[in-house]
Formats: structure tokens, C-alpha cells, sequence
């Protein structure tokens, strides 16, 4: 009888002990479950976090010129609302711009607008401290692993305003007005003296510097100047100081044009005018946006023009300002040249 009573006790430790290890057992795989559950978790977030879309603008040039930094911030905000980034811009000054690269990349924007050649220096310092990183030069000849440079070829469409120019000119003097001896203006004076060149061997043609692109009053002085000498279409390839160019146009009246830059211009003087050196900032910020949140991104340096659709010259609206159908249809004949490799507007100036 002790020995049955002692076995059956010793069964019942044996089945609590059992039953004890069972309930710790499941105990621990649910609690192992649970952290499983909860490592996974963190890695989705982590992952997230790591794929989210952010993407800077850092232009030297404020906001508001009604010309290319306008049309580049249309594009990041057109850009925006349709791949999902999360944006922001910022205007630093000269001497502040390292230190404005470096802050976006610290707070994680991984995609970095820097607008225009100013900014070029800069980007050659920091991007190689930012490897994943990905920066795009508008403007600028930089080649670096993680840098998209973007270039128009600016002397193609302004090659044509020089033909439509010197064709729509009474006086026979035509001139540019640029912000500074940098590649871009310097293609944009280069490609519209060759085009008036070749539409009017006899055309008179200029151009002057403004020597800044945020100097309305010294744009609206150079103006006068030419307006004073005879000189009645007028490329204006200076962003913000263009302001004052076209106060100078608006008050000698209908009589002389001003020839817009990088957007359709015909709007901002209606019937004074008449055509636009076009280049599609817009689309260029964009498109990179597009490529990047789809994992297509590539660095290297890029030149784009009439062929890819990027630039071009662009007539005003009949209702706005009327422009002769022949000059309309001598434009397409020239650009359908250029694209065909048959006539290779300069690039650079002779003598600068």
C-alpha cells in the first residue's frame, strides 16, 4: 500500500512537471514569437525609412525671377505630389553653400537639386563625403559617381530666336543681354549671333553683361541703352535683373521686343513678345524625380536639345502677338537642320 501510494505520488509529480515544462515551453514560443514578430516590424519601419522619397532644391538664385529657378521649383513640386517626396528649398548666399548641401544630406534628403554653375564647387566638395547621395548639377561639367550633370544645349534654340530675330527686326540691329560670361549664357549668345548671322549677313549684333542675375535696375539701364541705339529685339538670358528689361521694353512700346528666356515669356508683355528661347527646366526636374523613385537614376553628365525635346523656340500665341507664318515656317526648316546634324550652331564665342 505505501508503495502504491509513493508510485502514485511520484506520477503526479512527474505529470505536473510535465505539464509545467509544456506551459513554459509555450510560453517561451510565444514570447519568441512575439519578438520575432516585433524584429520584423522594426525591419519593415527601418526599411521605410530607408526608401523614403526626399528630395532638396539649393539654388543661389531667389524664387520669383518668372524664369528658370521658378520652373525648376515647379517641376520639384509637380514632382513631388506625384512619386511622394517629401520636399524642400533653400535660397543660401554666396559663401553659404557647402554648408547648406551639408545639412540637407544630414537631415536625409537623398536626392539634391543644385541649381546653376554657381554651386558647382560645392557639390565637388561634399558629394564624395554623401556616396548614397544622389546630387544633380544643372548646368556644370562635374563627373563624379553619385552627381547627375544636366546641360542644354542652349546655342540650338537660341540659334533659331537669332533667325526669327534678325527676320522680325525694322532696324536691323539685334543684341543679347546676359548675366555673366558663364557656359550657359555664353552658348546662348553664341547660337543666337550665328542664327541672325545667317538669316541677315548685314544684321547688326551685340550683346552686353549685366554682371548679375538679381539686378533689375542694371538690366532695365543696359536695356535703355540699346533701345537708345537702335537696337529693337532684345534676348534677355539674365533670370531676375530680366525684370527690369522688360519695364524698359513696356515703356518704348510695341515698336521694339523683348525675346524670352527658358519659359514662354509672351504673356509677361503682351504683343512686345513675339517668340522664346525655350529650355525645360520643368521637365528636367521632374524626369530625374521619376527616375530616381523608380531606381533609374544615373550619374554622368548629359547634354540635352531640340532632338530630346528639351529646348526649343517657341512662338507666342496668334491672339497674343502675331509672328509671320513664313519666319514660323523658316524656324522649322532650320530646327529640322540642326536636329539633322546638317547646320552645328557655335557653342563658344570667339575672342571671350
Amino acid at each position: 500500500m505505501r508503495k502504491t501510494k509513493k508510485w502514485l505520488a511520484s506520477g503526479l509529480v512527474f505529470v505536473l512537471a510535465m505539464a509545467l515544462f509544456a506551459g513554459c515551453g509555450k510560453a517561451g514560443e510565444e514570447q519568441g514569437g512575439r519578438q520575432k514578430e516585433q524584429q520584423e516590424g522594426q525591419k519593415e519601419e527601418q526599411d521605410a525609412g530607408e526608401k523614403k522619397l526626399k528630395a532638396a532644391m539649393i539654388t543661389p538664385q531667389k524664387l520669383g525671377d518668372d524664369g528658370p529657378i521658378d520652373a525648376c521649383y515647379a517641376g520639384l513640386l509637380a514632382g513631388a505630389e506625384e512619386f511622394g517626396y517629401e520636399i524642400k528649398v533653400l535660397e543660401p548666399e554666396a559663401g553659404e553653400y557647402e554648408d547648406s548641401i551639408r545639412s540637407m544630406c544630414d537631415d536625409g534628403y537623398n536626392l539634391i537639386f543644385c541649381i546653376f554653375s554657381q554651386m558647382q564647387d560645392a557639390v565637388s566638395r561634399i558629394a564624395p563625403e554623401y556616396p548614397d547621395v544622389m546630387f544633380v548639377q544643372v548646368l556644370g561639367d562635374l563627373e563624379m559617381d553619385n552627381v547627375k550633370t544636366i546641360n542644354y544645349k542652349d546655342q540650338e534654340a537660341s540659334f533659331l530666336c537669332g533667325i526669327a530675330a534678325a527676320k522680325m527686326s525694322k532696324t536691323g540691329k539685334v543684341a543679347v543681354i546676359a548675366g555673366a560670361p558663364v557656359g550657359d549664357n555664353v552658348r546662348n549668345i553664341a547660337g543666337f549671333e550665328a542664327g541672325a548671322r545667317e538669316a541677315d549677313p548685314d544684321i547688326q549684333v551685340t550683346h552686353l553683361y549685366v554682371g548679375s542675375f538679381e539686378d533689375p535696375t542694371k538690366g532695365k539701364e543696359l536695356a535703355n541703352t540699346l533701345l537708345d541705339e537702335g537696337y529693337d529685339m532684345i534676348l534677355q538670358v539674365c533670370a531676375s535683373s530680366s525684370m527690369g528689361i522688360r519695364e524698359a521694353i513696356k515703356e518704348r512700346g510695341e515698336n521694339v521686343c523683348m525675346i524670352g528666356n527658358c519659359v514662354d515669356e509672351s504673356a509677361a508683355i503682351p504683343g512686345q513678345v513675339p517668340f522664346s528661347n525655350f529650355s525645360d527646366h520643368k521637365k528636367t526636374v521632374y524626369s530625374t524625380m521619376k527616375e530616381f523613385s523608380e531606381g533609374k537614376f544615373e550619374a554622368g553628365v548629359v547634354n540635352w536639345g531640340l532632338e530630346e525635346g528639351m529646348t526649343k523656340c517657341i512662338f507666342a500665341e496668334d491672339d497674343v502677338m502675331e509672328v509671320p507664318q513664313e519666319i514660323k515656317d523658316l524656324v522649322a526648316e532650320y530646327e529640322q537642320k540642326i536636329i539633322d546634324g546638317t547646320i552645328v550652331p557655335p557653342a563658344e564665342l570667339e575672342g571671350e
